[in-house]
């Protein structure tokens, strides 16, 4: 269904995850199961044939214009492109295609001439709120937005010399935002976000905005508001409503993207994880003894925007539907939920409340729907309420990374805090031994500064979705190639499955949003984390397999052990 702009918001405080601690890349996990035998990429013409209405246009095709033959001849960086390879070495480049020669078309879009693509970057003002935002990453050990900018530099040059945009390049224009983050994140400041869109595609003369939450402020310029005025203007927005439903990304189609995954998949992702492992069991790693012994009763601490609430608030939500219907759970073990408003001013109090809450009503399980930030603020909070509940991830917004929990009450939870993570470990999206790292190393003969990825994540699906577009740029025909590309990620998934065809149910619908799984994890705080040493890690359990729906396992290992 149609979302109205009020019901609009941003990402959590860092929705994706460029950085160290911004690079969860939480499109972490993202799968094209039902073509993974297009792995030889004969021509990736994937025809689905009818589809939702928001999906279009038909058929699917990578790439989807020009007579272009991916998996022959040799590429533009000049290495040979046969059956199943990649563009270039990475397990998130689209397969390879043959070097384009021709008329690519010229200014096929706004933002597009025959030799360049121009993006828009938007940056919000500091205020108060976003100082905040920025002291809070600095503490986590996010870089300094100048030094992320240096690496973007590196990746982006490498990018347009490997990557066939068919004669073009890629340049990235920085845009001071005239709308309010905080604003923004509540759903409001729609005029000046539109005002932001217009200049953008009227002014400015971009093609897109790439929506990266690494910047000066470290808040992502793809609001809510700010998507649904993009679309209006025909612009799209690569890091788009950060976690909302993919009916409001069907609704602003062709324009909207996001490597986030969508709150809906989110919601059955959960519950079926939640409702096959831990639904109508005691709450046994809980702190307080009167809890351990209780079945699981959740409490879901999640944002008070339309679509958050939708997916995961309360019985009624996608989520809570789900653990009744499908997993039997009584709808009062899933009743239970605070929603808090995105004012990072207000986090603290809104914790403190919850907690109070939660605990009068005999929650034994709290699942963190919600920033990373918030959710330290719970953990003090329960701790000066002597309130000791088990602490549930859901996998969203950089609280599955030891970066965050790191900074968590270790009173509240050493030996009480697992769950769901779209992350992979954070060594691998950050740090000399992640993709971005052994990138860095390989263009710089340099280590890669800590706390920062440069970005690589979503430049990567910025480029792959170009490369998909064919020589015709457009946004219908962006569309349309991305949905055509095969699964990306394999065989490790640092950033998870990227699966653009998939849609939240699992089925071949399409999708607007990139990961579509995630693992189970467990923290540790005798362990030191193998990202910066210190205290604190989390570990894997099912050997760190991803799962995605219709996958999760029904019996959970023993956790915590040796704690």
């Amino acid at each position: 269904m149609r979302r109205r702009s009020k019901d609009a918001a941003i990402r959590d405080t860092f929705a994706t995850r460029p950085g160290g601690l911004v690079s969860r890349l939480a499109r972490a996990g993202l799968i094209l199961g039902t073509v993974a035998a297009l792995g030889a990429l004969g021509g990736l013409d994937a025809a689905g044939a009818a589809g939702v209405a928001g999906e279009g246009p038909y058929p699917w095709k990578y790439p989807a214009s020009g007579k272009v033959q991916p998996g022959s001849g040799t590429t533009v960086s000049k290495t040979a492109c046969t059956s199943g390879a990649p563009q270039f070495a990475s397990p998130y480049a689209p397969p390879c295609l043959p070097q384009f020669k021709g008329n690519n078309g010229g200014a096929t879009s706004n933002g597009v001439s025959a030799s360049t693509i121009t993006l828009a970057q938007r940056e919000f003002p500091q205020t108060a709120n976003t100082a905040q935002v920025a002291a809070q990453a600095k503490n986590a050990g996010a870089a300094l937005p100048q030094v992320t900018d240096q690496v973007q530099q590196v990746f982006l040059n490498y990018f347009n010399s490997v990557y066939d945009l068919y004669g073009r390049h890629v340049e990235i224009k920085k845009v001071t935002a005239q709308g309010d983050a905080t604003q923004e994140s509540l759903g409001q400041g729609q005029a000046q976000a539109c005002a932001d869109a217009d200049n953008i595609a009227n002014q400015v003369h971009a093609f897109g905005e790439v929506g990266f939450a690494f910047n000066d402020t470290f808040v992502g310029g793809g609001t809510g508001p700010f998507s649904q005025c993009a679309a209006q203007q025909k612009l799209v927005e690569f890091g788009a409503n950060p976690y909302f439903d993919e009916a409001t990304f069907q609704s602003q189609n062709p324009y909207s993207w996001s490597l986030t995954m969508d709150c809906e998949r989110i919601g059955g992702q959960t519950a079926e994880a939640f409702g096959k492992l831990l639904a109508g069991k005691p709450a046994v790693y809980a702190g307080d003894a009167n809890l351990k012994t209780k079945t699981r009763k959740f409490g879901v601490y999640v944002p008070n925007l339309a679509p958050y609430e939708h997916c995961n608030a309360g019985a009624t939500s996608s989520f809570g539907k789900a653990m009744v219907s499908k997993f039997h759970v009584p709808a009062s073990q899933v009743a239970t939920n605070f929603r808090y408003g995105l004012d990072i001013s207000t986090f603290q109090q809104s914790a403190q409340q919850a907690m109070i809450q939660f605990k009068a009503a005999g929650v034994t399980t709290v699942i963190l729907a919600c920033d990373l930030y918030s959710a330290g603020f719970l953990t003090q909070a329960a701790a000066a309420q002597n309130y000791h509940p088990e602490w549930l991830l859901n996998g969203v917004a950089l609280t599955d990374l030891d970066q965050s929990a790191q900074t968590y009450d270790p009173s509240e939870i050493n030996g009480h805090l697992f769950g769901l993570s779209e992350a992979a470990p954070s060594t691998a999206t950050s740090g000399p031994a992640s993709l971005a790292g052994k990138l860095y190393q390989k263009l710089t003969g340099h280590e890669i500064p800590p706390g920062t990825d440069g970005n690589y994540g979503g430049l990567v699906m910025v480029f792959d979705m170009l490369q998909a577009a064919g020589p015709n740029l457009t946004p219908a025909n962006l569309a349309r190639g991305t949905h055509g590309l095969p699964t990306l990620g394999g065989p490790t998934f640092e950033y998870g499955h990227w699966n653009f065809r998939d849609g939240p149910t699992g089925q071949p619908t399409g999708d607007h949003t990139a990961v579509s799984d995630a693992r189970f994890v467990y923290w540790d705080g005798t362990m030191a984390s193998p990202l910066n040493g210190k205290q604190g890690t989390y570990l894997p359990v099912f050997n760190g397999k991803r799962f995605t729906l219709g996958e999760w396992p029904s019996a959970l290992p023993t956790l915590f052990t040796g704690q």
